[in-house]
């Protein structure tokens, strides 16, 4: 059974300043993972987020397998996003 997805408003202005094509890509994604979620993420170590890689971008999310949703918080290049994920 699929999840839920929901965007924080830090998500979708991370989005934004993306290229088109770019954030088409990343909502897909995030989308097809949502199908089976641990099959995509990986659990971030020490924190009680997960990451799901599309290409150079991460996306930092947070599964509640109770409620089956996904909880996007952070879209970003490789390099800022595990230091943005350790600051929430």
């Amino acid at each position: 059974m699929r999840y839920r997805v929901y965007w924080t408003r830090t998500a979708v202005r991370d989005l934004k300043k993306l290229k088109r094509e770019t954030a088409e890509r990343i909502i897909e994604a995030v989308e097809e993972a949502s199908l089976s979620p641990l099959r995509y993420f990986k659990k971030l170590k020490g924190m009680p987020l997960y990451s799901l890689r599309i290409g150079d971008y991460r996306v930092v999310a947070s599964l509640d397998h109770e409620r089956r949703s996904i909880v996007v918080l952070v879209v970003e290049h490789r390099r800022r996003a595990y230091k943005r994920a350790r600051r929430l």
